[in-house]
């Protein structure tokens, strides 16, 4: 404190030492001097250091007043302190200036997140599906469920009967009673968004946006909505497909506001209440996807053919004859067996479930906003073209289902397929997975080629690490226009997922292309009154079909960008049925809650 002093009054009083300082005592003010006169008698010390600090600003500013005219032609060299106090003002009020600005600057474009992270989840509790810390979607008795633990009084009144009263003690040398538990059952009613993953890297700096908004702002836009419309899933990809915003750079290295892009979706939706549903990869686009990953691998062989052009971002085969077709369908398939493959997999997939979130502190893997895991998107393995198509594919579903529940036993896993049924002699086949005693697979399979993608619906799904089973439904890709085929698909699913898997299903993808020009959406409408009314139907019988979600809501963002066919525009009528829809799913939901006292919670990590 004696050295601050010393440096205090030196600037203040400066040189010359025939200051007052000097005649109160203190010299010039060498530190061994100062330490005597205080350590003599501290009281006066302080009151002749205040006076001579006074005299001192007073003689400084009567020097200043006869020099004034000397100050402002040398532009106040040989003013002592005075000069440099001013300018150093200037520039403090420059950088302040400068920090200001870029502060606001960084605020507006949404280059940082929040200062605090609560390390927990808590979204609008106005919200219709509130997310409650720690409470994930759980699987009970054939129901995605929400479970709560009832506080004792509680649960001490709902298990006693009318008119009387049961202790919440047990007695002495009695087991303690089981915690009291609600299951209310969780009905899924959402939309495929993909583009959403790096609507956190989109600016008008970077982009010409509608209206100049940035990809957060239309993120919070898009969710403000679905949140009052009452949805309450959306499915978005772990990772781009877009080559300006790779999420994975190479094996091992990530973008990180890639990452902080998928934080901000997490966090978003959270808030407002909506789950969501993260793929890890993507079986047609290049970037994110398969083949990138196969391209990726040391293990893999170097190609012999260039990469063969993209339409729209997905692998367009028109354009190769039947040598160049087969060469790129086992090199895909490779993406299975692969060591190098299945490496940087699992390398994606523990660096998105060990991640702590940027905006929330929360790990992936302990946050309840995330439903589930898809392992990939439409999985597709040609058995025309490689062998054993169908076993490799199996033996990767459950070696990496596995892997993902060995790092994150509290979220659901399901493999993501469109839920062909495979052909019943393919090497391998199990009895109990055939369906021929429930419909012949030709009559249900959208075409001969379904059979031959090696999938298998019942073997994939009954997998331990497999927790729920999903359909994707495409009448115009598979040209299936009729109602009976896409209702006949449906139901049989919904069968074989009741009598041989005994897990729930939903219908993970649909849609309807409507043309740009289109002056209604009847025919759309159509589909989508189709699946609502057979999971309404499901839902209010309690059977094994428990929700849907439409493809797909883009957001209004990107100036000039390419319409996909299948998205909703705000204008569109089926909005109405939507929000109709939802709503019916959240009133049986909250209708239905029941009693799940022998639930066993997974710990958190």
């Amino acid at each position: 404190r004696t050295r601050a002093r010393r440096n205090v009054l030196s600037r203040r009083v400066g040189r010359p030492s025939s200051s007052r300082a000097e005649q109160a005592g203190f010299g010039v003010l060498r530190g061994g001097e100062v330490r005597q006169s205080a350590s003599r008698n501290s009281t006066e010390g302080r009151r002749h250091l205040a006076t001579a600090c006074t005299h001192a600003r007073e003689e400084k500013m009567g020097w200043f007043s006869k020099n004034k005219n000397k100050y402002r032609r040398h532009g106040g060299e040989g003013v002592g302190g005075a000069s440099w106090k001013r300018r150093g003002c200037m520039f403090l009020g420059v950088g302040v200036a400068f920090v200001v600005l870029l502060c606001l600057g960084l605020k507006a474009f949404g280059a940082y997140g929040p200062h605090k992270l609560p390390n927990e989840v808590h979204s609008d509790p106005d919200a219709l599906w509130p997310i409650k810390s720690g409470q994930f979607v759980n699987l009970y008795k054939g129901d995605f469920v929400l479970v709560e633990e009832l506080p004792p009084e509680e649960g001490a009144l709902a298990a006693a009967e009318p008119g009387e009263a049961e202790s919440s003690e047990a007695g002495e040398g009695e087991p303690a009673a089981q915690a009291k538990k609600n299951c209310r059952p969780f009905y899924l009613s959402g939309w495929n968004a993909w583009d959403i993953s790096r609507a956190g890297r989109i600016f008008p700096r970077n982009h010409k946006t509608v209206d100049n908004m940035t990809g957060r702002k239309a993120l919070q836009k898009q969710f403000d909505r679905a949140a009052s419309l009452g949805l309450n899933v959306v499915r978005a990809w772990a990772h781009t497909v877009d080559p300006m915003y790779p999420v994975m750079k190479s094996p091992g290295k990530y973008d990180e506001d890639g990452l902080r892009a998928i934080d901000l979706l997490l966090h978003e939706a959270g808030k407002r209440g909506i789950r969501v549903i993260l793929s890890f990869v993507d079986n047609w686009k290049y970037r994110g996807g398969v083949d990138e990953m196969v391209d990726l691998s040391e293990t893999a062989p170097e190609r012999l053919y260039a990469r063969p052009g993209d339409e729209d971002g997905d692998f367009d085969q028109l354009s190769l004859n039947e040598t160049r077709k087969e060469y790129e369908v086992q090199r895909h398939a490779l993406f299975f067996t692969d060591e190098g493959a299945k490496a940087i997999y699992k390398t994606h997939v523990e660096t998105l479930l060990t991640r702590k979130n940027t905006y929330s502190g929360v790990l992936y893997r302990n946050d309840p906003t995330v439903l589930a895991w898809n392992l990939i998107n439409e999985a597709r393995c040609e058995s025309w073209v490689v062998d054993n198509c169908e076993a490799l594919l199996q033996s990767w579903v459950e070696e990496m289902s596995l892997f993902v529940k060995s790092l994150d036993p509290n979220h659901l896993v399901t493999v993501g397929s469109e839920g062909f049924f495979a052909r019943e002699d393919y090497p391998g086949a199990r009895e109990e997975d055939k369906v021929s005693d429930l419909f012949a697979v030709d009559e249900v399979n959208p075409a001969s080629w379904a059979a031959q993608t090696g999938q298998d619906f019942v073997a994939n799904h009954r997998l331990e690490g497999i927790d729920f089973a999903t359909v994707h439904l495409w009448p115009d890709t598979w040209n299936q226009s009729s109602e009976a085929f896409q209702e006949r698909w449906i139901n049989a699913h919904v069968e074989v997922a009741g009598s041989k898997l005994a897990k729930p299903l939903i219908v993970q993808e649909f849609g309807k292309k409507e043309a740009p020009d289109a002056q209604n959406s009847t025919e759309r409408d159509r589909v989508y009154q189709m699946v609502n009314g057979l999971v309404e139907e499901s839902v209010a019988g309690r059977g094994d079909l428990k929700g849907s979600l439409f493809w797909n809501w883009e957001m209004d963002l990107l100036v000039g960008a390419k319409e996909d066919p299948y998205t909703l525009r705000d204008t569109d009528d089926t909005w109405d049925l939507i929000q109709s829809h939802a709503l019916k799913m959240h009133n049986l939901s909250k209708s239905q809650v029941y009693s799940c006292d022998d639930f066993e919670l997974h710990p958190l990590y």
